[in-house]
């Protein structure tokens, strides 16, 4: 488990047993506005909203002077020189907490996609495991009581590597050293697995059932909301 996946048992928790009985649909929304105002209001905790101000005016005025100005283009540089500098100062000045606000969002994006991206598949409903080596093959074991389990076959057919999938995410890997941030919730192959990795056609989930294929999937859904929200707040909250 990576360290923005750390908050996933309580957003499990959150999602089955506090929101479980809303639809889909209703439960993107909510995760949408919790993300929102998380975000947000760590942006405006960690950002000198005073000096952004300050420095956003002056800006506007460096502009309309630059704009204003009819002179000889080598004239211009030091106007030029006055927006560019303001610009500069004022990415430095939200940099750091753009950073610290992006995280408890990166937790929820990659908890949303473990949870809302793909499901397991009906017993009778074929999967397809794609091994990239030669000679071997891959499949999906659902003899047993789910989670099923992926197995990779060597050239003779015999089985070499089997993995039970923890959650239902189209994509096994060997541990690398970024899992330490980011893990696969879906778990690891071994390091003694013939290939680096494999992938497996699982099936979409679809929160919207009308529209085209992209449409029905959680991240249109999420998004828009999530942008409409943060907008909203910072409109509300007056945060620069």
């Amino acid at each position: 488990m990576g360290l923005l996946n750390l908050p996933h048992p309580l957003f499990d928790w959150i999602d089955q047993t506090v929101l479980g009985f809303l639809p889909p649909l209703l439960r993107l929304l909510l995760w949408a506005v919790l993300a929102a105002v998380l975000a947000m209001e760590l942006y405006r905790l960690f950002s000198p909203q005073k000096r952004i101000s300050a420095i956003k005016l002056e800006f506007r005025a460096a502009q309309q002077r630059l704009n204003d100005f009819d002179g000889a283009f080598e004239e211009a540089w030091p106007l030029i020189g006055r927006v560019l500098g303001l610009a500069f100062k004022r990415i430095g000045l939200v940099l750091p907490a753009t950073l610290a606000a992006s995280l408890p969002l990166l937790a929820v994006i990659v908890w949303l996609d473990a949870s809302y991206g793909h499901r397991y598949p009906a017993a009778a409903e074929p999967v397809e495991v794609s091994v990239p080596r030669d000679g071997y093959e891959g499949r999906l074991d659902q003899a047993v009581a789910p989670p099923p389990s992926a197995v990779i076959l060597d050239p003779s057919g015999e089985e070499v590597t089997r993995v039970e999938l923890e959650a239902p995410v189209p994509l096994l890997h060997k541990r690398r050293y970024w899992n330490l941030l980011l893990g696969n919730p879906a778990g690891y192959l071994p390091d003694d697995a013939p290939v680096e990795r494999i992938t497996l056609s699982l099936p979409r989930l679809e929160v919207l059932s009308f529209g085209p294929q992209w449409l029905r999937g959680w991240e249109p859904a999420f998004f828009a909301a999530l942008m409409l929200f943060a907008f909203l707040l910072k409109y509300v909250r007056r945060i620069e």
